[in-house]
């Protein structure tokens, strides 16, 4: 990797964009506002650089992080907000990506709703022609010194996927961790073609938060957000606003994302997003290889390959989120001239879903899986003059150092330019969200709904599954689908009732009321396989966490042999302690969570948030209803003798 952190050019000045007229960034795509909406702000939303492949390799923090503008829909009216393709540069070194955008902007701009008001958006799909994303199947391993094949930049050697170059645009926006009935939730066989227009109303009935927003389209996510379909999103409420965090160009949100890129006939950088799915085996014709997740080199922050910030000798608010198909990020901040983690320097003040009742001092790392965020303030009073970069590291490995044959070829993420000019520290409140109560499992209330989710692999023990559970009596006898678990409380005996998403709907619900899912990683011992876990309109907290011994289970005969059994409790890290959507499920552990459902209602979903998991089945449907409907939908489905998921009923 090329090494020197030469200046880029300065941030450029924001722009603002009034009430008449929505930017999309491209000269053939413009939208009008009804009133409804407003867009401000944004730095950087171009970079200067190269207009042909000159660079082999890239150099880190060249480029400023680019800031999306905002986006105020309000509360009166439709905001329309259109699809369209842009030209964005992704580093100086590299010529222009061609990419899908919302309004023009990669991210998209920022949406900033208020507690309480709603919110009405038309997403308009005006992309035209096929995805601009070249994918390639590799298998994981290669001849020779150096990158494995999937940290290795370009196609070369690679297998063709000729089947995803004739995709177009199929596109359908979710709102990840917002409260939205399903019709505006981006179901994701609900998306739209070009020339027609999404429909959604957001209720904001939470508390503040930072969510984002993402294509969800079935079977094409994770090409379609490698794409550039996906932007932040913040919630606003008095609580928070009483609490003088740092804010306005002092508060910046940052989406972390990896990324890699195809080259020309000489090794030459060319721009072009390239997906590698890891494949074990080679292609059938009509058929797709048993797969892994796919991983890349690079690591953009806001669409920027490895940008830096300018930024003064003050505190800061950064609102992360990662939004990578595949990768986990463990986050330390170097300093870059004594190359030792700054202990403390990171302030956690939010999860998922909401402000901590106190700040978290992360003494370590601060790890995000794909779709989870943290809410931290990073005070730079004590560092003026100083560069700190901010790096991705591996457990037990020495931080900011390449590891070129393993998952982080590349540890570096973005770096942090202090000014000279020295300011007071800052002062934390000590407390945040008044309300905030950390769960334990006896707070649960006794008429929580229960369910078993187990992730675990198929006949081979390759390919992940997703296994929808009911539970049965004890004495069932041994089977396919069938998995035992002794749990705390007692062995239970549970049956697969669902697997893929087309499968019979089994989980039915009552909105605005407690639910506790289970979710079980089975797993070979020699596939670390993770699974961040997210439930579309429920807020959970994390109540119990711990190791299992599956070698009860018989991957060939799809159920246990004998039963699972459950060790010690896990500890749970001040970034999975507050209300959140989205959960890591660790190979051979067993997460338990427990929350209230929303109060909007209909057909939505839970799945893994590693894309590529999610588009080859790791996601199920499950429908909420008023209470007084899921009371006679139960009653209906005993009078057919389909008693369905018996968990969730009410009788």
């Amino acid at each position: 990797m090329a090494g020197g952190t030469a200046a880029g050019a300065a941030v450029a000045g924001a722009g603002v964009y009034g009430l008449t007229g929505l930017y999309e960034g491209s000269a053939e795509a413009s939208e009008t506002l009804d009133g409804a909406g407003e867009m401000s702000g944004g730095a950087n939303a171009e970079l200067d650089g190269v207009n042909s492949p000159e660079a082999t390799e890239l150099t880190p923090f060249k480029d400023p992080l680019r800031i999306p503008p905002t986006l105020r829909p309000g509360n009166r009216g439709v905001t329309e907000v259109g699809l369209v393709e842009s030209r964005i540069r992704l580093h100086s070194q590299m010529p222009r990506t061609r990419l899908w955008t919302y309004a023009g902007h990669y991210p998209g701009p920022t949406l900033e709703m208020r507690q309480g008001e709603r919110a009405r958006i038309a997403w308009t799909n005006k992309l035209k022609g096929a995805i601009p994303v070249k994918a390639v199947w590799v298998h994981p391993e290669g001849p020779g010194p150096g990158l494995l094949p999937y940290n290795r930049p370009g196609s070369e050697g690679a297998i063709a996927r000729p089947e995803i170059d004739k995709l177009t645009a199929w596109t359908t926006v979710h709102v990840h961790g917002g409260h939205q009935n399903a019709l505006s939730d981006g179901a994701t066989d609900y998306g739209v073609t070009p020339g027609n227009a999404q429909l959604a109303e957001y209720a904001n009935d939470m508390a503040a938060a930072h969510l984002f927003y993402h294509d969800h389209a079935m079977s094409v996510t994770s090409l379609n957000v490698q794409a550039g379909l996906m932007g932040h999103c913040i919630v606003r409420d008095e609580e928070e606003n009483g609490l003088d965090l740092p804010s306005g160009r002092y508060e910046i949100p940052l989406a972390i994302q990896e990324v890699n890129f195809d080259t020309d006939d000489r090794g030459r950088l060319n721009g072009q997003i390239l997906a590698k799915r890891i494949a074990f085996t080679d292609p059938m014709p009509g058929m797709l290889p048993p797969a892994a997740g796919s991983l890349a080199p690079f690591t953009m922050v806001n669409g920027v390959v490895w940008p830096h910030l300018e930024v003064k000798a003050r505190a800061y608010r950064f609102r992360l989120v990662n939004t990578s198909p595949s990768r986990i990020y463990r986050l330390v901040v170097l300093d870059e001239e004594t190359g030792k983690v700054v202990r403390g320097a990171i302030k956690l003040i939010g999860t998922d879903l909401g402000l901590l009742g106190a700040p978290e001092t992360i003494d370590e790392a601060l790890s995000l899986s794909p779709a989870e965020r943290a809410d931290i303030v990073i005070d730079f009073a004590a560092f003026p003059g100083k560069r700190l970069k901010l790096v991705n590291t591996v457990a037990g490995q020495t931080p900011g150092a390449a590891l070129p044959d393993f998952a982080v070829p590349f540890p570096e993420v973005m770096q942090f330019r202090v000014a000279r000019e020295r300011n007071a520290p800052y002062k934390l409140p000590t407390t945040l969200s008044s309300g905030f109560r950390k769960l334990r499992p006896e707070d649960v209330p006794e008429g929580a709904v229960e369910r078993f989710v187990v992730l675990t692999m198929d006949k081979t023990g390759g390919m992940p599954q997703l296994w929808e559970m009911q539970e049965v009596p004890e004495k069932t006898e041994p089977g396919v689908g069938i998995v035992k678990i002794d749990l705390p409380g007692g062995t239970k005996t549970l049956r697969r009732t669902g697997m893929m998403f087309e499968d019979t709907t089994r989980f039915f619900a009552a909105a605005d009321t407690w639910e506790k899912w289970t979710f079980i990683n089975i797993a070979p011992p020699e596939v670390p396989i993770y699974h961040p876990m997210h439930i579309h309109l429920m807020n959970f907290q994390v109540v119990d966490r711990r190791a299992i011994d599956s070698s009860g289970m018989d991957y060939a005969a799809q159920g246990t042999k004998k039963p699972i059994t459950t060790g010690d409790r896990v500890p749970v890290a001040p970034e999975e302690s507050g209300w959140k959507d989205t959960i890591t499920v660790n190979a051979n552990t067993l997460v338990t969570v427990a929350g209230r459902l929303a109060r909007q209602t209909g057909k939505v979903m839970y799945h893994c948030h590693l894309l590529d998991h999610e588009d080859e089945g790791m996601m199920r449907p499950f429908v909420i209803m008023p209470s007084a409907v899921h009371e006679i939908h139960s009653m209906q489905m005993g009078m057919s003798g389909d008693t369905g998921d018996m968990s969730g009923m009410t009788m």
